[in-house]
C-alpha cells in the first residue's frame, strides 16, 4: 500500500520521488527539482519493495550469473507453435542481466515476471483459429543491471494483424526454430521506417497560439515544448495532459525531421523540468535507427533547457 512519504519509483518512467500527496487513485510524486507529477497509484512502486519483496510463486529467485560474451542482443517474444492450432506465447531476455515484465492483455494486468538473461518464460497458450479475438498485448518492461540499478523502462504494445503477424515467421534465435518472433525494445524497425516514409502527412497535430503545425511541412529548426506554445488553453489542462502534449509534439516533430531528411533539430523543454527533459532521452535512445545522436544543445543560447538531435 502507498503512503505520503514513501519513496516510489515510476513503472513507466526511469524515474522516482516522494509521495507528497494522495487522492482517490492518484499520488502526486515530487521529484527532485520540486515538481510534482500526478501518477495512478498502481503505476508507482514502493522502492524497497521492489528489492525486499517476498518471493512470489511465479517469479524466480534473482541469482548471479556468470559473466559470458553476449551473442544476440533484445528483449523478444515468439509465438512457438505446439500443434495446428496452438501457439505458446514467450518471453525471452538478450538485453540486461534481468528484466522486470508487466504484461497486460486489453489494458488488465495478466502477469508480474522478472526474467533472466538469456532465458525465457511462457505467457500463456493462444488459438490461431481465434486470432481475431486475441488481446492487444502491452508490455512494460524495465531491465536491471548486476548492481540491481534500473535502466529505462519500456513500454510497447503488440496487436497484429494477419499480414504482419505471418510475416513475422522466421527462424528464432532461442528456439532454436521458425516462430512468430517480434523485438520489444527496438519501436523504429526497418519495417516501420518504410511506413513513415509513406505516412500521409496531411493530419494536423497541436494548434498553438498563432499557427497550426502542419505535418505536410519542413519543421523549424527549433521546436519550443513549453505548453503555452502549443495551445491556448493550459488554464484547462492538467498536469498529464499538458505532459501528453509536449510528448506528441515531439514525437511528431521528430518523424517530421526524418521524414524532411534534416541533419538536426532541436527541442526547448525548459531547465527546470527534468522530467520531460528525461522522457525526450528515453525515446531517443530507442529509436536509434533514425537518431544518430543527441546531446544538450548550446548552453549560451538555450541556458541548459534544450536538447539537440542529430538524424541519420
Amino acid at each position: 500500500m502507498i503512503k505520503l512519504g514513501d519513496r516510489v519509483r515510476f513503472v513507466n518512467e526511469n524515474m522516482q520521488g516522494i509521495v507528497t500527496s494522495i487522492k482517490d487513485n492518484t499520488a502526486g510524486v515530487t521529484i527532485e527539482d520540486d515538481f510534482e507529477i500526478p501518477v495512478l497509484i498502481n503505476e508507482v512502486v514502493k522502492i524497497n519493495d521492489i528489492l525486499n519483496k517476498p518471493k512470489q510463486e511465479d517469479e524466480k529467485t534473482i541469482t548471479v550469473k556468470p559473466k559470458f560474451i553476449k551473442i544476440h542482443h533484445g528483449i523478444h517474444i515468439a509465438f512457438d507453435r505446439i500443434n495446428d492450432d496452438s501457439l505458446d506465447l514467450k518471453i525471452h531476455n538478450s538485453e540486461a542481466d534481468w528484466i522486470m515484465v508487466a504484461v497486460y492483455e486489453n489494458q488488465q494486468l495478466k502477469y508480474r515476471i522478472i526474467v533472466e538473461l538469456e532465458t525465457n518464460i511462457s505467457l500463456g497458450i493462444f488459438s490461431i483459429e481465434q486470432f481475431n479475438k486475441w488481446p492487444e498485448f502491452t508490455f512494460v518492461i524495465t531491465p536491471i543491471n548486476e548492481e540491481f540499478k534500473s535502466i529505462n523502462t519500456l513500454v510497447k504494445k503488440v496487436r497484429l494483424n494477419a499480414k504482419e503477424f505471418h510475416a513475422s515467421f522466421k527462424q528464432c534465435y532461442f528456439l532454436g526454430k521458425q516462430a512468430y518472433t517480434i523485438r520489444l525494445d527496438s519501436d523504429l524497425t526497418s519495417q516501420s521506417l518504410k511506413k513513415l516514409q509513406e505516412k500521409d502527412f496531411t493530419e494536423q497535430i497541436v494548434t498553438q497560439s498563432k499557427n497550426i503545425i502542419n505535418l505536410k511541412d519542413k519543421p523549424n529548426q527549433v521546436i519550443d515544448l513549453h505548453a503555452e506554445n502549443l495551445t491556448e488553453n493550459t488554464e484547462k489542462l492538467g498536469a498529464q495532459e499538458i505532459l501528453n502534449l509536449q510528448i506528441s509534439a515531439f514525437t511528431q516533430s521528430l518523424e517530421m525531421a526524418h521524414v524532411h531528411k534534416m541533419k538536426s533539430i532541436i527541442f526547448i523543454h525548459g531547465i527546470g523540468n527534468h522530467f520531460l527533459k528525461n522522457k525526450i532521452k528515453n525515446l531517443l535512445s530507442a529509436q536509434k535507427e533514425i537518431v544518430e545522436r543527441y546531446a544538450d544543445a548550446d548552453t549560451l543560447l538555450y541556458g541548459g533547457g534544450a536538447t539537440e538531435v542529430w538524424l541519420r
